[in-house]
């Protein structure tokens, strides 16, 4: 029987280490292309290994490393990162670790592994990707650099037999993502997440996407309430996206009606300041 396959991690002194020498350009800072040996011997002292269960695999490791910088450098690395070269690549990878068969299970679930592939294994990706300044892209944690786009690539695969498989990592706009992904409730239930991800493109397509910040920041507030009430998780699929869906309607006519109602007022207090009209 095969045994689980392992990853290294990365002890939160090393994190620190690592950006400590991003500022300073001392050892932990890696030119890019740094061997795999280099990195480890480099953090020997912070990086760790689970004692039992199953054997670090190298393979795995190098290959993460070669498929992230050929990623990378297809999406314009090492250029300077533009919002469209950052898309590019969030969507990609999160669709890369989606589907990958070694990259799930409970090892993929440490902080800590995540902590070594952002600050050890894929450092100079990070730093693309963000930069230096930014602690917790580099810490494990659902705001680093990778341990996110693992998490979008899993919640929000459709699945093979659909053709626009990763359609979902790509459409969201960032908010969106921080909405969903940033709320244990929903991001710990793939269902939910999926039905949210698919309403905010159905309200999306009907109102525009510059709309969609607040509608989203108060269609998820009504959907957790709701979530207090009735366990979305046991729902059927038809009666859980008639949920979502009715929640974004509701603050879709809500915004609408508030609009209305300030616009009223203020054409009001316009005619009010004007000067009155008398005839001669």
């Amino acid at each position: 029987m095969t045994g689980t396959k392992l990853l290294p991690r990365l002890s939160p002194i090393g994190v620190d280490k690592c950006l400590s020498s991003l500022r300073d350009q001392t050892d932990g800072y890696f030119q890019p292309g740094a061997s795999l040996d280099l990195r480890l011997k480099t953090y020997e002292a912070h990086v760790w290994y689970a004692a039992s269960g199953g054997s670090v695999d190298r393979t795995l490791v190098e290959e993460i490393m070669g498929k992230v910088s050929d990623i990378a450098h297809h999406c314009g690395y090492p250029a300077p990162a533009t919002d469209r070269k950052r898309s590019s690549f969030d969507k990609r990878l999160a669709a890369y670790f989606g589907q990958h068969p070694d990259l799930e299970g409970g090892e993929l679930l440490r902080d800590d592994v995540w902590a070594f592939m952002a600050c050890v294994l894929l450092q100079e990706f990070t730093i693309w990707r963000y930069s230096v300044e930014q602690k917790a892209r580099f810490a494990g944690g659902i705001r680093n650099t990778f341990q996110r786009l693992w998490v979008r690539g899993r919640t929000l695969d459709l699945g093979p037999e659909y053709d626009k498989r990763w359609h979902l990592t790509g459409i969201l706009s960032e908010d969106a993502m921080v909405q969903i992904f940033e709320r244990a409730s929903i991001a710990s239930d793939a269902r939910l997440s999926r039905a949210i991800a698919m309403a905010w493109e159905t309200t999306a397509d009907r109102i525009g996407r510059g709309k969609m910040e607040k509608v989203m920041r108060q269609a998820t507030k009504l959907i957790r309430l709701r979530n207090q009430v009735i366990d979305l998780a046991y729902l059927p699929e038809e009666a859980l996206t008639a949920e979502i869906n009715a929640a974004f309607t509701q603050v879709t006519t809500e915004i609408a009606s508030d609009a209305d109602v300030t616009r009223v007022g203020e054409e009001q207090v316009l005619t009010a300041d004007s000067p009155s009209q008398t005839s001669s």
